[in-house]
């Protein structure tokens, strides 16, 4: 009786390794650069957050005073993150008056604004 010896013994080549590994090293990458990208964007919306609270902050104290004059003014906020400026001023329409907020803050190399325009009875 004669044994053949086939020659498969059931495990992976070099060449099949290989590719498994630069397919998981590949999802890899792409799964670090969306992670980057979703940090990226939420500071982003906490910074718009941020610049929001600002706005409605400073917008309530014009409300709540109802200055009959018209004014600029401007400042920083505590953290350096934020700046704004805010002009109230007289519209064509008899008493009305314009209230433009704008905050300013920086977004890596760029610098991003928010500006609210709203008008107050005198």
């Amino acid at each position: 009786m004669v044994m053949r010896h086939t020659g498969s013994q059931g495990g992976f080549t070099l060449l099949e390794v290989l590719a498994a590994l630069s397919v998981l090293a590949l999802a890899f990458v792409v799964l670090l650069q969306t992670d980057g990208l979703n940090a990226t964007r939420t500071l982003h919306a906490e910074r718009v957050q941020g610049a929001l609270q600002l706005a409605g902050d400073k917008m309530e104290e014009v409300f709540v005073s109802g200055s009959q004059d018209m004014y600029s003014d401007e400042g920083q906020m505590e953290d350096g993150i934020y700046s704004w400026e805010r002009v109230v001023s007289d519209t064509q329409f008899e008493g009305l008056k314009e209230i433009r907020l704008t905050v300013t803050w920086k977004e890596g190399e760029r610098e991003e604004n928010y500006v609210v325009l709203a008008y107050l009875p005198q």
